[in-house]
């Protein structure tokens, strides 16, 4: 690339809060935006990077889900296979469901150059909406050589996140995402970009195989199993178990867990909290060490969220206990 010549970035767009504006008829925000509308919308964009602008979809987040990622990944591996000199691409996302999306486009596509996630808390018609900074922040990151090599990231409010990381923390701040226990990657202040670590753990599968047939359960007080027994009679490949603390459930719930695990369907557990992580520790019906002993697998500090998006992959590669379980070890 010649000297002083600006990066190109594409910018893809899908929706969510960030392209929509309020509806004078209803008076509630719908997607309203195009991906050129955003890009229009953002002052001194033009002098951080060449932006070329492709609209994906214009919908909630809430509409978004693997059936939608997935095309979105083909798409964004087409544009880097197709452009070796594009320097990143910045995706514009819905920030309900951002973290599940940007995990999955990490989880299946293998790409050096960086892929950066941004949203917004507040919509094109309220006159401090967050779009536009997060769009020039995001488009920085992606124009930033040292986002190679870094995975998928989520830059929001400034701050530049992990996909596996990044976890939305807030229904109303412009603020709303964290990192959990292991912090934030880098920040994206002004016009310099900065990383403080760099995610170890990134593995990638086929998304041919992907096994969408996985579903959530969550321990509460007096849980029966009744949603565990639905699973086991709808078929469903795989459960994640929102277990409490370190993993745990109660006496019903694990009579439950016990006969999806003899029918054959993986379970993974996962803590109801935003920090720590599942360990089996306790030994009495219900308890994780119980689980874990029974075949359930520990998955580790990854959100009940991510990992059934996990779990959904790694059935595509094997039905074992044991090598899914050294799956989510090290993803």
């Amino acid at each position: 690339m010649m000297t002083g010549v600006l990066p190109r970035v594409k910018m893809v767009s899908t929706g969510g809060t960030i392209c929509m504006k309020v509806d004078p008829n209803t008076g509630g925000a719908v997607p309203a935006l195009s991906g050129a509308d955003l890009a229009t919308a953002v002052p001194g964009l033009g002098g951080v990077a060449r932006v070329e602008v492709e609209e994906f979809s214009r919908v909630e987040s809430t509409a978004m889900g693997p059936s939608t990622w997935t095309p979105l990944v083909r798409r964004l591996r087409a544009i880097f296979d197709g452009d070796p000199d594009l320097a990143g691409i910045v995706v514009t996302h819905g920030t309900g469901l951002l973290d599940e999306a940007a995990y999955f486009v990490d989880l299946a596509l293998a790409e050096t150059r960086p892929v950066v996630f941004t949203g917004a808390a507040r919509n094109a018609s309220i006159w401090d909406t967050d779009g536009p900074r997060n769009i020039l922040g995001a488009t920085r990151v992606a124009a930033a050589s040292a986002a190679r090599d870094m995975g998928v990231l989520v830059c929001l409010n400034d701050q530049i996140h992990a996909a596996r990381d990044a976890v939305k923390r807030h229904a109303n701040s412009v603020e709303a995402y964290m990192s959990g226990d292991h912090g934030l990657l880098g920040n994206a202040y002004y016009d310099t970009v900065r990383f403080y670590r760099k995610p170890l753990r990134r593995p990638h599968f086929s998304l041919e195989k992907l096994d969408p047939r996985v579903e959530i359960v969550m321990m509460y007080s007096e849980s029966d199993g009744r949603f565990v027994k639905t699973c086991i009679d709808t078929g469903v490949s795989g459960i994640v178990i929102q277990g409490v603390n370190t993993g745990n459930v109660n006496a019903a719930l694990h009579n439950a867990i016990l006969q999806a695990l003899k029918a054959g369907i993986a379970v993974v557990l996962t803590t109801n909290l935003p920090y720590g992580q599942v360990y089996p520790i306790y030994g009495s019906l219900g308890g994780g060490k119980s689980l874990r002993d029974a075949g359930a697998i520990m998955a580790e500090d990854l959100k009940p969220r991510k990992a059934r998006l996990l779990l959904m992959f790694a059935l595509g590669e094997t039905r074992d206990r044991k090598r899914l379980q050294e799956i989510f070890l090290n993803a």
